[in-house]
């Protein structure tokens, strides 16, 4: 269970225990924070029970930690990669200064090897804003795009009708609740939080599809650029430097 979904749970208790409690938001998460904010807000205006909403906003908050998490680390993966291939300039320097070989003194004289230099750095800065451009891409979504309908099923489990919850809900898209007439009711509550429970899974499949094809797609800036580059700015001054070392 993650922090903030444990500090939920703990103020849960502690109004079911009858205790008067100040929640502190500072605590939370910003999103989680936000998400807070406009729950409480929906729930004190429909009159609904407070501990109930807290309940459900600790499942929705440890269920979202666990898959941002996941998404987190699929998308460690291609990171890792481009930065590995972008620092095997400075290890090939390191491993050719301390096997002896005098790359410093032939970066510092007049050369072709200048040359080699510049537009290898040219290529590797290319290679370098591509690469972060698709990464960028395939950062997960920080939104919870189903928080609007969870405080639509607030004010509807407290026994208002979908037209009035809407009006407590700034932002509702209501056309999403087209389905669901104007009722009220328990089971209608369970179909909006179901539907909101959707759209958290369509949003988590669509940015693991997001990060699949940045692995694959951050191979041709590495492959067209930073790899030449790579060349240009290593391997080349190297071998300047073991011919004139012989």
């Amino acid at each position: 269970m993650s922090t903030d979904g444990k500090a939920l749970r703990q103020y849960a208790e502690l109004i079911r225990a009858g205790h008067r409690i100040e929640i502190n938001f500072d605590q939370f998460a910003e999103q989680t924070a936000s998400d807070l904010k406009l729950l409480l807000d929906v729930t004190k205006r429909a009159g609904g029970p407070i501990a109930q909403t807290l309940d459900r906003l600790a499942r929705v908050v440890n269920t979202r930690d666990q898959a941002q998490n996941e998404l987190a680390l699929a998308v460690a993966g291609p990171k890792a990669s481009s930065r590995l291939v972008m620092s095997l300039p400075v290890l090939v320097f390191l491993g050719a200064g301390i096997s002896g070989i005098p790359i410093i003194r032939v970066l510092l004289s007049p050369s072709i090897v200048w040359l080699s230099l510049l537009l290898g750095l040219g290529m590797f800065w290319m290679g370098l804003r591509w690469t972060n451009r698709i990464l960028r891409q395939a950062e997960p979504t920080k939104t919870d795009p189903g928080i609007e309908l969870e405080a639509i099923s607030i004010a509807v489990q407290a026994g208002l009708p979908i037209a009035a919850a809407v009006t407590l809900v700034p932002g509702i898209q209501t056309s999403e609740l087209q389905d669901f007439g104007d009722g009220s009711g328990m089971a209608l509550c369970q179909l909006i939080t179901d539907r909101a429970d959707t759209k958290r899974v369509d949003q988590f499949n669509a940015d693991r599809m997001k990060i699949q094809k940045a692995s694959v797609a951050v191979l041709w800036p590495l492959g067209l650029t930073v790899l030449p580059a790579f060349v240009l700015i290593a391997i080349v001054p190297v071998g300047a430097a073991l011919l004139q070392n012989q």
